[in-house]
């Protein structure tokens, strides 16, 4: 069997258990093929460790992150691992090394900085694109949802309360175990911007037919090469909407909804005092792992807990050469006056012996 018709067999059943899994194998499937491509399509018998040996370290050189690297490793496990099931002649799949991922923190975006990619988006108008993108960003920024999740929105599972706050259940992109489903919540500015939206569907509507009506956010132009409208939005078209507003904006970077979500997990996690299982439920998180990155503190609200610490602990340099003195306005001492150099009514200093062989000190 060559090992493109492998990879074809692998990524279809995959792609056969469910959504998620579909997503997963879409990953899966153009790192294996790069691989294929790379291994020039042989026989699924004649590969062995050693190449996939040379073909981590041939990404590690050309510049490939650790954390790149690592989900090529992952992709690879997963195919031979499918493989040795199947019964196929190949290696054992647990002897492929994966590549240690470098920790780092996360890309926050400040309320700031998020107004001005709203104030991007005229208030007062009648443009479809306009009106669904303001109501995709505030929708993002209230709920911290993956930007796959907030595509998988339908409008009859929204509810909405009197003040056009509201909530809903979602199935959480990642989970498999723990929380498969979560609710998430919007205020009413955001509701309101929802209502619009929503509005503007209906008569939309009636100029052509949606592909997928009961999307909440749906694609509104029409596809090149294909007469398609109303199509549900993926994570291409939410990324493409924030890059444009970012440089519409001209933010120093790209505001894509994972920032949205970073700053929803680092805002919960001081508002609770750094407690990961709320982070946790708020985001949608299997692992507590993942929820505890947020509790790291950075910038300026590290600075400001470290000068608190500095400010308690007082200065290590004492001033030299004077003696402490009472503050200012310090009540006289009572019977104060010169006698012998010391002050009537205080304590005068004795001389002790400390033990039977000690010297004798002043105290």
């Amino acid at each position: 069997m060559k090992l493109s018709e492998a990879v074809k067999e692998f990524v279809d059943l995959r792609s056969s258990k469910g959504p998620r899994s579909f997503k997963t194998a879409v990953r899966y499937e153009i790192q294996l093929r790069i691989f294929c491509l790379a291994m020039q399509d042989p026989e699924l018998a004649d590969i062995d460790l050693p190449h996939i040996i040379w073909y981590l370290n041939e990404l590690e050189r050309l510049g490939w992150k650790p954390a790149g690297r690592n989900l090529i490793a992952v992709a690879l496990r997963k195919f031979f691992e499918y493989c040795n099931l199947r019964g196929y002649p190949v290696f054992n799949e647990v002897l492929i090394p994966l590549p240690e991922k470098r920790a780092q923190i996360p890309r926050v975006i400040d309320i700031e900085s998020y107004r001005k990619l709203l104030d991007a988006i005229p208030v007062k108008t009648n443009n479809s694109h306009y009106i669904r993108n303001r109501a995709l960003v505030m929708m993002i920024w209230d709920t911290g949802a993956r930007s796959g999740e907030v595509c998988s929105l339908d409008d009859a599972e929204l509810k909405f309360e009197k003040d056009m706050s509201g909530s809903t259940f979602i199935l959480t992109e990642k989970s498999r175990g723990r929380k498969p489903i979560r609710q998430i919540f919007w205020t009413a500015e955001t509701g309101k911007a929802l209502k619009k939206w929503m509005k503007k569907k209906d008569e939309l509507r009636e100029l052509f037919a949606f592909k997928n009506p009961e999307a909440t956010f749906i694609s509104i132009s029409r596809c090149p090469g294909l007469d398609v409208r109303g199509q549900r939005m993926n994570n291409r078209g939410v990324a493409e909407v924030m890059r444009v507003l970012s440089n519409k904006a001209e933010l120093p970077y790209v505001a894509n909804a994972h920032r949205a979500r970073h700053a929803m997990g680092r805002d919960a996690s001081q508002a609770h005092r750094a407690n990961p299982f709320v982070v946790s439920n708020i985001l949608g998180h299997s692992n507590l792992d993942s929820s505890q990155i947020y509790t790291v503190l950075w910038g300026n609200d590290l600075r400001n807990e470290w000068q608190q610490v500095i400010d308690k602990r007082g200065s290590l340099v004492q001033a030299k050469g004077k003696a402490p003195t009472h503050p200012q306005n310090f009540p006289a001492l009572k019977n104060q006056t010169s006698t012998g150099g010391r002050s009537r009514g205080l304590a005068r200093g004795i001389t002790i012996k400390t033990s039977k062989y000690g010297r004798y000190v002043k105290a």
